[in-house]
Formats: C-alpha cells, sequence, structure tokens
C-alpha cells in the first residue's frame, strides 16, 4: 500500500517526507515518477504534502479561492466525496455504493432540471462517454458561480484501450477513462471565453474556469490519433507543479 511517512525524530520538511510505493521504492516530494495515469509526484498543497490526485487539486482550489459550496458528479463509493473539505457539498450518483444524507440519489440529468443552486466547484466524474459529460459540463456551467471552477477526472486516456467505450472487457474491468476527453477537447477548439488546463496526473484533471484562451484548431474529426498527436495542446496539458505555480 502507498503512503506519505515523515521520519522519526525529523522536523517536517521535503527531506523528512517521503512517499513509498509497494515494491519499497521511495518518492521525496518534487519528484516525480512517470506513470501510465501520469505524474506520480508528492507536493505542497495548500492543505499540506499530498500526493497529487483529483482529490489534493481539488481541496487545494478550495482553499486558495476559499470556495464554500461543493457538487460532485458521480460520488461511487465516496472515497474522493468524503475526503473533500468544504463546509457545503453534494453528491450525485444514480447508484452509489456509499449513500447517506449529502448524497442524491438520481442521475444528473433528473437533478440539474430541479436544481436552482449556484456551486462554487463542481467535480465531474460520471458516465465516461462524450454525450453524457457534455451535457454534465453545460449543466455545471450553467450552475457555475462566476468565480467557480469545473473539475473534470479522466481527460487524458494514455491509449487508445482507454479511451474505449464499453467498460467491461470480456467479463474484466481494466482502467478506463472512456471518451471523456471528447467533451474537454470540444470546448478546448470552440470556447474563447474559457480558461481550461488538463493535469497530467491520476489519468488527466481537467479545469474548466470562466476566462479567455486560445483555442486550439482543427479540422479533423475528434479521433484518438488527433489527441496522441496533439495532446499537449489540444487538452493544455500541464505538469503537477506547474499547476500549482498557475493557482498558488
Amino acid at each position: 500500500m502507498t503512503k506519505i511517512k515523515k521520519r522519526k525524530n525529523d522536523q517536517l520538511n521535503d527531506s523528512s517526507i517521503f512517499f513509498q510505493l509497494v515494491n519499497g521504492e521511495i518518492i521525496y516530494p518534487g519528484d516525480v515518477k512517470k506513470i501510465i495515469s501520469g505524474e506520480l509526484t508528492v507536493q505542497r498543497f495548500k492543505t499540506g504534502y499530498e500526493i497529487a490526485t483529483r482529490t489534493s487539486i481539488i481541496n487545494h482550489l478550495i482553499k486558495i479561492f476559499d470556495f464554500k459550496s461543493y457538487l460532485e458528479i458521480g460520488v461511487r463509493d465516496c472515497k474522493n466525496f468524503d475526503k473533500i473539505i468544504i463546509s457545503n457539498k453534494i453528491g450525485i450518483d444514480p447508484k452509489p455504493r456509499k449513500a447517506n444524507k449529502l448524497i442524491y440519489i438520481d442521475t444528473s440529468d433528473n437533478y440539474f432540471k430541479k436544481n436552482k443552486k449556484k456551486f462554487d466547484l463542481i467535480f465531474i466524474d460520471g458516465l465516461h462517454l462524450e454525450e453524457q459529460v457534455s451535457r454534465d459540463i453545460e449543466n455545471s456551467l450553467n450552475s457555475l458561480n462566476d468565480k467557480g471552477c469545473i473539475i473534470m477526472h479522466d481527460c487524458n486516456p494514455p491509449t487508445e484501450f482507454h479511451q474505449r467505450e464499453i467498460y467491461e472487457v470480456e467479463g474484466k474491468f481494466p482502467a478506463w477513462n472512456g471518451t471523456t476527453w471528447r467533451s474537454f477537447a470540444k470546448l478546448r477548439m470552440t470556447k474563447k471565453n474559457l480558461q481550461m488546463f488538463c493535469i497530467n496526473c491520476d489519468w488527466g484533471v481537467g479545469i474548466i474556469k470562466k476566462g479567455s484562451q486560445n483555442i486550439f484548431e482543427s479540422n479533423d474529426s475528434l479521433s484518438y490519433s488527433l489527441l496522441d498527436k496533439n495532446r499537449k495542446k489540444i487538452l493544455n496539458l500541464i505538469s503537477v507543479s506547474e499547476f500549482l505555480n498557475i493557482f498558488n
């Protein structure tokens, strides 16, 4: 099991904290190990030293912008939802593996039809298919406070297999990013009034804010080959350290 440790009798600093992999390999803060899901790195977020994941990124943004309200689409087992540090949070899932009074058991489409609330941060991690993700983004933009953020998971599939449309393969469930990236890419190619980044960790953590951006221009269809040849530009792909420099 991976975990962050602190050496005994040392003061809390970069050299006294390390991340130990299951094989015993040690990673210190600032080190970057390239794995299939992106960068594996320990960095100093606003909430402290953390492994770079969607959870640490979300909590970092909540802290620096003093966000007060949070909506999560697709809570599943609540492993991310339960770790989000914010005063007001709501989750949506039609079939959550774990339920509590903060979780609406419903589809995101149905929820947004009735919703009148605005949120500071909305995390999209529901059905990983372009049609649904695009609706979730559009509905989230309509339910977002002006200075808020939308965060998306699974925006950077490393292979064509990872961006398949069907999760199950021969009775098994290998890592799956679906076609989430296409919804993200469409906005990168058409919306100048947004500011968008994809952080290269945890299968691609997308950020969407109101602002401005230079769009990625292409007349080609959104095929995996287009993504693979233009990954950095089409996703505006940044490292974890670049994210921390931009949002500090």
